[in-house]
């Protein structure tokens, strides 16, 4: 046990080493003691997970004035410091749109294309039917492309991406196109005839019949060769989920194939429009044109598959079944 004695001693010298350090602080530069210091060092030294566990955070957050702290912060100078498109980028934010888009994009096509897919699946059952054969015994598309499309969809939905088209998808693709055609001919000759206006006068801007029917084939030759060519569908086939392949599947179509199902399209309508009796009657749903240029239309929803509505579905289903 402590004596007396002893505390009074200790009290003294404390007293007297704090009245010793106010001596000190009065004549000492505190900045220059900074200056003095190794903060690295002295950084080095500190446990700051010891003394993270020693602050009380929640007594802390309740002592700071959030209000008075947001005032003194200037967000202009710290927006400026801050660079945002490097941000959203590294957020991969147009990434995320890119995709949410197209998908909403892809969604809204789907709900316009399915009752054509469905229309087209009643309507090559029943003529078939008609006249004594089952499509069950058909092929379901280019054996290539379906493999292909098995490794990269799910479901085992009839009518779905890589499926040879029907008659329906392929009628409103080219109805589409029709209208594509006409309109941008339209455009265009709207467009040269009020460029030649500027430089002629308006009697020599008006051709006969023959050069503008002869500008509109021409036209429409170049429209359906190009897109073949180069993209392997048309704005019409392309707003209907479709895609014109080689019979094969390859989705690789040359220029050469495409040149000649252009120019034996119209072989097709030719004779009371029997070259395309094939859309439904031939296996593998070739029309003439098809058949000279040995390509196939398929459905092309991407990934998505190229689902009839439910109750078209599960119908055809019950009737697969029962067959």
């Amino acid at each position: 046990m402590a004596q007396p004695q002893d505390r009074d001693e200790k009290g003294f010298l404390s007293r007297m080493a704090s009245g010793a350090s106010d001596r000190v602080l009065d004549y000492v530069d505190p900045n220059l003691v900074l200056d003095h210091v190794d903060v690295d060092a002295l950084l080095e030294r500190v446990d700051v997970n010891a003394l993270l566990d020693r602050v009380d955070v929640n007594e802390l957050l309740d002592r700071v004035d959030v209000d008075r702290l947001m005032d003194r912060v200037d967000v202009d100078a710290l927006l400026d410091r801050v660079d945002v498109q490097e941000l959203v980028d590294r957020a991969g934010i147009p990434e995320i749109v890119a995709e949410s888009t197209s998908h909403l994009t892809g969604s809204a096509l789907d709900l316009f294309r399915r009752p054509i897919v469905g229309l087209d699946e009643i309507g090559v059952r029943i003529l078939n039917r008609l006249i004594g054969r089952s499509v069950d015994d058909y092929p379901d598309g280019p054996s290539d492309l379906l493999e292909w499309v098995d490794e990269h969809s799910e479901g085992d939905e009839r009518g779905k991406t890589g499926a040879f088209a029907g008659p329906f998808s392929r009628m409103f693709a080219f109805l589409l196109d029709s209208f594509v055609v006409t309109a941008g001919f339209t455009a265009i000759v709207a467009a040269v005839v009020f460029t030649l206006s500027f430089f002629v006068d308006d009697g020599m801007t008006r051709e006969q019949g023959i050069f503008y029917l002869s500008g509109f084939v021409i036209w429409a030759f170049l429209y359906q060769w190009v897109s073949y060519a180069v993209f392997g569908k048309t704005i019409g086939k392309m707003v209907l989920g479709l895609r014109v392949t080689a019979i094969s599947g390859d989705l690789t179509l040359r220029g050469k194939t495409a040149l000649i199902r252009v120019l034996t399209y119209p072989l097709s309508f030719a004779v009371l429009g029997i070259g395309l009796l094939g859309v439904v009657f031939n296996p593998r749903r070739q029309a003439w044109h098809d058949r000279f240029a040995k390509t196939a239309v398929v459905y092309d929803w991407g990934t998505r598959t190229a689902a009839m509505p439910t109750p078209l579905a599960e119908y055809l289903d019950r009737r697969g079944e029962e067959v």
